[in-house]
């Protein structure tokens, strides 16, 4: 996956196949500008968590061991 520069006028960088944020979107105080990227990515992944278990407590282990730590990745 290659870095490309954001077309808009934020600083904002991307990796191909993950979408431009949302136009009123404003990054938490303190964050990266991968930031973004790390939401979009957790995202699929809560998605795919949710598609593959029934119940929350197996959903919520899933999460925890594909999303790193407190902090995103």
């Amino acid at each position: 996956m290659a870095l490309l520069k954001s077309s808009g006028p934020s600083m904002f960088f991307k990796l191909e196949g993950i979408p431009e944020p949302p136009a009123g979107y404003v990054p938490p105080l303190g964050s990266s500008r991968n930031t973004w990227t790390n939401i979009y990515k957790n995202k699929g992944r809560i998605d795919y968590c949710v598609q593959q278990f029934d119940y929350l407590s197996n959903r919520l282990k899933c999460i925890d061991k594909l999303t790193g730590g407190p902090f995103l990745e």
